[in-house]
């Protein structure tokens, strides 16, 4: 079920600091950062913005911009709460055998130096590839816009929000547990894995919150405090505390099929009825519904290592963080060639994408410098 590794980590960039390594959450965490870069593929393929999209298509094809909408729509539902989840799932253990300033120490080296390498050289070479320009020619463009943003408090940092979002959670975890008086924090009986309407109760709960957020996203901006979409964060905030409760009280090792099968009924059900009347209603119910049916089911069928599947795993932290570029470069290279079906675009993108950017992140997590790193 586990082996030892120095990294000890699940998560997309985070080194628990303990000796134990889940292989279903490394199966996890390598097929969300594959989900990711195909998430953003179907953009490049002409969807939501992104630093490069193919040209429209034909009128008659358009119709598979809504397959991938949707496909896209599937996704937000629950890939990055469910990395929050197991981002906080080994916060406890690390924070225990390393102390607050080592562990937060070790957090601002695996988070903060990606982000600030993606605002400062990753996202500006990839303008650069988008617009065929230079890259000091895109840092001319970029740097004027850093002023802007921190004018109004809005900072775009790219795929590494969710880098700066764990150095926030994590930073709000070691001041809570710096004044929290010992015995509010001191081991105690295992809690059991919540019931089912319980769950649901907090799933209801949390829809007037999710419209809390998004009405503020609307009066401070989409990347308030490099937030990004701040409407998801409640979701985030709440996996995060899942993930530190399911770590203390040992729910992942609870799950059985009758969970994993009643969450997916109401996964499905939220997408059919509750996602046409709002996102901000279903969105819970997806979020917790489709990560218990995950952890159960790769818990239960991918609990095991392979060569590949423990490279892909090693390396989906680097492949994360600069997907964009080789993102970029492909849409570029790829759209004097383009088709006019949608589907196929997409499908070309995101399969080279993905073993692109995978190829990269091997060879970047070889260097002795940034191996460190990621």
């Amino acid at each position: 079920m586990v082996e030892v590794d120095h990294r000890g980590a699940a998560d997309p960039g985070i080194s628990s600091g303990t000796s134990v390594r889940f292989d279903y959450l490394d199966n996890i965490k390598w097929t969300l950062a594959v989900l990711v870069i195909l998430h953003h593929s179907a953009a490049v393929a002409g969807l939501d913005p992104f630093p490069i999209n193919l040209p429209h298509v034909h009128p008659s094809e358009r119709y598979q911009y809504g397959i991938l909408r949707t496909f896209q729509s599937i996704n937000q539902g629950f890939f990055m709460s469910l990395f929050f989840f197991i981002s906080a799932y080994f916060v406890r253990p690390s924070y225990a055998k390393k102390g607050p300033w080592l562990f937060m120490k070790g957090k601002l080296k695996r988070l903060g130096i990606p982000t600030v390498l993606t605002i400062l050289l990753i996202d500006p070479v990839a303008l650069s590839i988008a617009s065929d320009g230079a890259f000091w020619d895109a840092m001319r463009l970029v740097v004027p816009s850093y002023a802007d943003m921190l004018q109004s408090w809005n900072m775009i940092m790219g795929v590494t929000w969710f880098c700066w979002a764990l150095i926030v959670f994590n930073a709000v975890y070691v001041l809570v547990r710096a004044v929290a008086p010992s015995g509010k924090v001191a081991p105690a009986l295992p809690a059991p894995f919540p019931g089912f309407f319980k769950i649901l109760l907090f799933a209801t709960a949390m829809v007037p919150v999710n419209f809390l957020a998004l009405h503020a996203m609307n009066v401070v901006g989409e990347d308030f405090l490099g937030f990004h979409l701040l409407k998801y964060f409640p979701m985030y905030v709440a996996m995060f505390c899942f993930g530190l409760l399911a770590q203390k009280n040992q729910w992942l090792d609870e799950l059985n099929l009758k969970h994993a099968f009643t969450w997916i009924v109401v996964w499905i059900m939220a997408r059919v009825f509750l996602n046409p009347l709002s996102l901000m209603v279903s969105r819970p119910f997806e979020v917790i519904g489709m990560s218990i049916f995950l952890l159960y089911s790769y818990k239960t069928l991918f609990n095991s290592t392979t060569y590949w599947s423990r490279r892909l795993s090693r390396v989906a932290y680097a492949a994360y963080v600069i997907q964009v570029v080789p993102l970029c470069l492909i849409g570029k290279m790829y759209e004097p060639h383009m088709t006019q079906y949608p589907l196929v675009n997409f499908v070309l993108i995101g399969i080279s994408g993905v073993i692109i950017t995978f190829s990269l992140a091997h060879f970047i997590c070889k260097t002795p410098v940034l191996r460190r790193v990621f």
